[in-house]
């Protein structure tokens, strides 16, 4: 079995979290390592990340801390959930065939662990999303290789590539919290979500060591729990504070910052 990290974090901050996972995919990215890296981990406080290319103003006001991803992607509130990254090299042989190949080997994980708590969950056969709201969130619409259960999405995901490795990070919804998501993407969106306990009676830890067990069993894994490098932590931190933060890098929209305002390593 291939060797794989895990990290199980605690609860972070939205810009924490963001800042976490890109420092992982730079350090495997520039060749400091060759680990491929599996992350869960959730939020401090209800937050909504949106997507890299993604206007911000209109989902502002609502009291609650906005970030933007690197990867792209409409708006998601982060709250009641269990969340993913995959770092891993673009040339890894069950990712080496492209977004929608790996969006599928990651997936199928998830609704491996679904089924065995006996949620019935499968791919999205969806296309590409058609151009919507700034205000829509990304659980309006699947795209290809995400997780519906009875049509109803479940699961979030958004991916990066580049040079040498990629990025995929996502929601897997536990829990809803119903009025809060109306407030801020509109009452059409309760009806396109799907959560765990809508459907059965788990723990969220519980949930958790099986899907660490199914990402082990669809990767070939032998994961080790592992905290993040020094260098991953020093980088994590300048990012902090000196993009996720910033006010510029929330407030743009559209590529410009990365080059205007290089991140020193």
């Amino acid at each position: 079995m291939e060797k794989w990290r895990l990290i199980l974090d605690p609860k972070r901050s939205g810009s924490e979290n963001m800042a976490v996972d890109e420092a992982i995919l730079s350090e495997f990215d520039s060749g400091a390592t060759t680990t491929p890296t599996l992350r869960l981990y959730g939020w401090e406080v209800p937050t909504i990340s949106i997507g890299y290319l993604q206007h911000s103003a209109p989902l502002k006001g609502y009291g609650l801390p906005v970030v933007r991803r690197i990867t792209g992607g409409r708006a998601v509130l982060h709250d009641n959930e269990i969340t993913y990254s995959v770092v891993a090299s673009i040339e890894h042989p069950l990712f080496a065939k492209g977004i929608l190949e790996a969006y599928s080997a990651i997936s199928n994980c998830i609704i491996s662990a679904l089924k065995e708590v006996g949620i019935e969950a499968d791919l999205s056969k969806g296309t590409v999303r058609q151009k919507g709201s700034e205000r829509d969130a990304c659980f309006h619409t699947p795209s290809r290789y995400e997780v519906l259960v009875g049509g109803r999405k479940l699961v979030g995901s958004s991916q990066r590539r580049f040079k040498k490795a990629f990025l995929q990070h996502g929601s897997i919804i536990y829990g809803l919290d119903k009025e809060l998501n109306s407030r801020i993407f509109g009452d059409d969106v309760i009806k396109r979500m799907a959560w765990i306990e809508d459907f059965v009676s788990i723990g969220m830890e519980d949930f958790r060591e099986i899907l660490i067990q199914k990402f082990s069993e669809g990767f070939g894994a032998e994961f080790s729990c592992l905290p993040l490098s020094e260098a991953e932590d020093r980088f994590s931190a300048r990012l902090i504070e000196e993009k996720y933060n910033k006010t510029e890098w929330i407030s743009i929209c559209g590529k410009g910052f990365d080059e205007r305002t290089p991140v020193s390593r």
